[in-house]
């Protein structure tokens, strides 16, 4: 099953390392955005250029994400791909963080952006990324 999961993470991402149990990428921007007291959502943040080693280990169920303090994450649960309202197609993972503390990830690719999402329930932020 874990397999299967994986073929389908990697048909969207449409690069020619489709058997690489191990994925790596830039990201190159990155965004957020808060929830408030009252559960309203804050707009965007502009985004802020970065420099940013994402790595997809399929094998061992595990996203790292090495910003300023490293995020690991590690997959209980692979999503189906799906179409979105924008014309993308995203493909979701439910993971948990190192805390602990259970989110949402989100890879999604529109046109020619890769973008990789982390939803958690008052705060999330989003990559736009490209294959490393």
């Amino acid at each position: 099953m874990k397999r299967f999961y994986f073929v389908v993470l990697m048909s969207i991402m449409c690069v020619a390392s489709v058997f690489s149990e191990v994925n790596k990428f830039q990201a190159y921007e990155v965004s957020y955005k808060s929830q408030n007291e009252w559960g309203g959502w804050s707009d965007w943040s502009p985004w802020k250029s970065c420099n940013i080693l994402v790595v997809m280990n399929i094998d061992n169920d595990r996203v790292n994400i090495y910003s300023q303090t490293t995020q690991e994450y590690d997959i209980i649960e692979y999503g189906n791909q799906e179409n979105d309202n924008d014309g993308g197609i995203t493909t979701a993972l439910k993971c948990v963080d190192a805390d602990g503390l259970r989110c949402d990830m989100r890879l999604r690719q529109y046109d020619d952006v890769w973008q990789l999402y982390v939803d958690y329930s008052d705060f999330i932020f989003v990559y736009n990324i490209r294959h490393k």
